[in-house]
């Protein structure tokens, strides 16, 4: 083997090394057959703090600042499932939602809302729904943050404090 070829085929036995550190044990799980996954009871919607929110990057034409209170993700590596509250603030209002990503489907649903600081109503009739429209459109705030730390890929990260640094990196690894 040429010099040239041993350094090339070290290069790529080092990739296949990291790429396999990057994925935290225990950060997949199987969900090959979804009729056997079943989703935990949802805790109730937990306190947030708009002025701990890490802001979700919008489309330049909106108006509205989005945000997640780092102190409201919870991770459940069982299910796959993280759960987070995100806060819409517009120039009249700020409003609030309970929400869930399931990485391994590229899905999202909400929980609850809440209307300027009124109580959190419950949204009984949420199923879970693509990040993306029926048109292949990003719905914009669920996709940003499965891409922008909460989820490696399919896998659900299952560390807090992993995806709080992902989030605040700004840094988008491959969803979807």
């Amino acid at each position: 083997m040429s010099r040239r070829a041993g350094a090339r085929w070290a290069s790529l036995v080092l990739a296949a090394a990291l790429l396999a550190l990057a994925v935290p044990a225990g950060a997949q799980y199987a969900d090959l057959d979804r009729a056997d996954w079943k989703e935990d009871t949802p805790p109730p919607p937990p306190a947030y703090n708009i002025n701990r929110l890490i802001e979700i990057e919008m489309p330049r034409t909106s108006s509205i600042k989005m945000g997640v209170d780092p102190d409201t993700i919870r991770v459940n590596a069982e299910t796959g499932i993280v759960r987070y509250v995100v806060v819409a603030r517009g120039a009249s209002a700020v409003n609030a939602s309970y929400e869930g990503i399931r990485c391994a489907t590229g899905e999202y649903r909400v929980y609850a809302r809440q209307v300027q600081g009124g109580p959190w109503t419950e949204v009984t009739d949420s199923e879970w729904k693509s990040v993306r429209d029926q048109s292949g459109v990003m719905v914009r705030h669920p996709y940003q943050l499965a891409r922008g730390g909460m989820c490696i890929g399919t896998a659900v990260r299952t560390s807090v404090r992993e995806i709080v640094r992902e989030l605040k990196t700004g840094n988008q690894s491959l969803y979807y």
